[in-house]
């Protein structure tokens, strides 16, 4: 309220009447605060409680605070208030504290609290009612009259609301609601083993306010919550919280447990109950030893048997439970297991009741065997022994080891001809006796193939190998053939087909030639041999090969072999370097002839088993017979008269051409010749011989008969041709003159 400053008396009264028309406007401020909720209220607001349950309190402070009033317009408030009564109406829920002294004076801004309590009884709404009664007074005027005190009162309306649970359960299979108090029994049906009946429970707040349900605990080993509220959960009024309760009894029995319901103030507990019935299966073996009980997953063991020997144990099938059972299949699973005089099924077991089958044991295999036997909804694990040899086969071979059965095939890593692949072969007895071998073996196929697989380090035969021992043994493929290669590897009665491969041998190592080189005398033997830079693992054989090439168009069968022909053989054993020929030699002698040309000689290699080695361009061995000046042989005389004689004079030119013979005749002593000296022309003669057909057997080589007759006068031999002492022969052609042979014409 504004008021204005006033300077008369006149002033003054009308102030007056204003003020009092004006106490309209509530002098206090209204503050209420719940815990951390400040709320500001007007006279007739309401103070609002949600206690968390019966008997739990919900409180409030409400602060009112004197605001004053001011003499003039933008005065300070002045002015004193009395609170001269509180009175509290209504629902007895609500209780006050801190009520201010009547007597109290309040002056402007100054405060007072009082405490509002509500502890609900019921979950009924309550309402009440706080009235405040003052008395205000005015500060003076500056006209000096006092004005009036003046009285009123305020409101605060009060509303409390509370929440109230009730419970119930809906019970199986009728789910009808039934009532619930605290520390009741939730009841479940007669029910039967391995069902499963669930029974509702209803948490109802029929409050007046929203209630909390802080957490819910079930106990009890045949019972499981289900659907389980989270913790914490607020129910509005008039609405509910349901969760349900499954009793999964497992054996015939009385079954208890717990419900617990947590709230903000309390915990209310349920007991539960369940009774089973059903029937209970119980199974024993029989065996020569007695009966012994076997629990549903237990083992049920048959006595250790020999292969193919079988033997059998009965099981019996007894309902100790308090009714009918039915038992819909029984069967067994595993190798050797079996079931016989078995009941027909669907069988329905009394209770008290019971029946027998067999179940037999027939191994086929050594060791350990396990299976599963299954009558109804209960399994059995089956156990035996078979007791014999059980060999396994093994081989280890390139690092990796593989296990093989009879007709199973074993293999070689590739390797090439002339190398060894080899593998561990094993034989593990994994039995329960002891096993034997008797026989080893391994053939190449067809039988009439090369030795290529070979056995090694084999046990004394026979053997016998204890449950769990082995023996070993080395098996070898060593290749001469490129390709695939078959076998059978034998174990007494059990075959292994055998295959490997062989690779391309290495290839040849480089060789040289021995011996001579390069340009050789004509009508000479000269050796040659092959030695290889290093030893190559195979045995070869090879073929020397002579070729001829003239230089003047004409062949000489004499270039040769000294064995004869143009080819001759040799072997190189594994692991040696040089070649070895016909005469047990390392070098083989060949035959220039008297021809001019070139002689070639080239090699070729093959393996024992016909793989050829030899390079693609093989290096060849060259040997050169130059052109050149005849050569004399021989001369010889070929008759001889009184005044003639005939002269053979044997040579070569190995350029196949003679241009002329000159002829140097020698006198005995006392005798003097005309004419010492003869030259003859036989250049178109010799052309026309070796151009012959006849010519050609004989390289350039020839004999020339040189006829004379002789005439003159002698003075102390009686014919002319004793006066002759001997006769020097030399032969010309375009290369040169040969060197002189002579003959003695005496």
């Amino acid at each position: 309220m504004t008021r204005a400053r006033c300077f008369s008396s006149l002033s003054a009264v009308l102030l007056a009447s204003t003020f009092a028309s004006a106490q309209t406007t509530l002098p206090f401020a209204i503050r209420s605060q719940q815990g951390t909720i400040v709320t500001n209220l007007a006279d007739g607001g309401t103070v609002a409680f949600a206690a968390d349950g019966l008997g739990r309190p919900a409180d409030a402070n409400v602060t009112i605070t004197h605001l004053g009033v001011a003499p003039s317009p933008g005065a300070t408030p002045a002015g004193t208030a009395t609170i001269t009564a509180i009175d509290l109406s209504g629902s007895t829920d609500f209780t006050l504290s801190g009520v201010p002294d009547p007597a109290q004076t309040f002056q402007p801004n100054q405060s007072f609290t009082i405490g509002v309590r509500y502890r609900p009884t019921t979950s009924v709404k309550a309402t009440g009612l706080v009235k405040i009664s003052y008395t205000e007074t005015a500060p003076t005027p500056p006209s000096g009259v006092a004005p009036r005190p003046t009285t009123g009162s305020f409101v605060l309306n009060l509303s409390g609301v509370a929440p109230e649970f009730v419970f119930s359960y809906l019970p199986p299979p009728s789910a009808n609601t039934t009532p619930l108090a605290p520390n009741d029994t939730i009841l479940f049906p007669l029910t039967a083993v391995n069902e499963t009946p669930t029974a509702t429970v209803v948490i109802t707040n029929r409050g007046s306010g929203p209630g909390v349900v802080s957490g819910i605990a079930v106990s009890g080993a045949a019972f499981t919550a289900l659907s389980l509220p989270a913790a914490f959960t607020t129910v509005d009024t008039g609405k509910d919280l349901r969760f349900s309760i499954r009793y999964a009894p497992l054996q015939i029995e009385t079954s208890a447990g717990s419900v617990r319901i947590d709230f903000v103030d309390r915990s209310v507990t349920f007991a539960l109950s369940g009774t089973s019935a059903g029937a209970v299966f119980a199974y024993d073996a029989l065996q020569s030893s007695g009966a012994a009980a076997v629990l549903p997953g237990q083992t049920i063991s048959v006595p250790d048997t020999p292969l193919s020997v079988p033997t059998s144990i009965v099981i019996r099938v007894r309902n100790t439970g308090n009714a009918d059972g039915k038992i819909t299949s029984i069967d067994v699973t595993g190798t050797g297991f079996t079931l016989t005089e078995l009941p027909f099924v669907p069988l329905t077991l009394p209770a008290g009741g019971s029946f027998t089958f067999t179940l037999n044991f027939n191994p086929t295999q050594t060791g350990p065997i396990s299976g599963r036997l299954r009558i109804g909804a209960d399994t059995f694990t089956v156990a035996g022994n078979g007791l014999g040899q059980n060999l396994v086969y093994t081989y280890a071979a390139g690092g990796v080891t593989s296990t093989v059965v009879n007709n199973a095939a074993v293999i070689f890593p590739p390797v090439p001809v002339g190398q060894s692949s080899t593998l561990t072969f094993q034989i593990t007895n994994n039995g329960t006796s002891a096993g034997s071998i008797n026989s080893i073996s391994v053939g190449a196929t067809p039988a009439t193939a090369a030795a290529v697989f070979t056995l090694s380090r084999l046990p004394s035969l026979p053997v016998s190998i204890p449950p769990g021992g082995s023996v070993s043994f080395t098996a070898t493929f060593s290749p001469t053939l490129v390709g695939n290669a078959a076998g059978i590897l034998r174990v007494d009665t059990v075959s292994f087909p055998v295959s490997a491969v062989g690779n391309t041998p290495a290839a040849l190592p480089n060789y040289t030639f021995t011996g001579a080189s390069g340009a050789q005398e004509p009508a000479q033997q000269v050796a040659t041999g092959i030695t290889l830079a290093s030893a190559y693992p195979l045995s070869l054989s090879g073929t020397l090969t002579l070729a001829f090439n003239s230089d003047v168009f004409s062949n000489d069968p004499a270039v040769q072999f000294a064995t004869g022909g143009r080819t001759v053989s040799f072997v190189i054993p594994a692991g040696a370097t040089q070649a070895v020929f016909p005469n047990n030699s390392n070098q083989i002698r060949l035959q220039t002839g008297t021809v001019a040309g070139v002689i070639t000689l080239t090699p070729s290699f093959l393996t024992d088993g016909g793989i050829n080695l030899t390079p693609t361009v093989p290096p060849a061995l060259s040997l050169s017979v130059a052109q050149s000046v005849p050569r004399v042989l021989s001369v010889q005389v070929g008759s001889k008269t009184a005044n003639s004689l005939t002269l053979l004079v044997t040579g070569f030119a190995t350029g196949r051409g003679i241009t002329q013979i000159d002829l140097q005749f020698t006198p005995v002593s006392g005798e003097t010749l005309g004419s010492a000296r003869v030259s003859v022309n036989v250049e178109s003669t010799f052309s026309a011989y070796f151009q012959s057909s006849a010519s050609q057997a004989f390289g350039s080589q020839f004999t020339a008969t040189l006829p004379f007759t002789l005439a003159g006068e002698v003075k102390n031999v009686s014919t002319i041709t004793e006066a002759l002492q001997s006769v020097s022969v030399t032969l010309i052609n375009r290369q040169g003159t040969s060197a002189a042979r002579s003959v003695d014409l005496k």
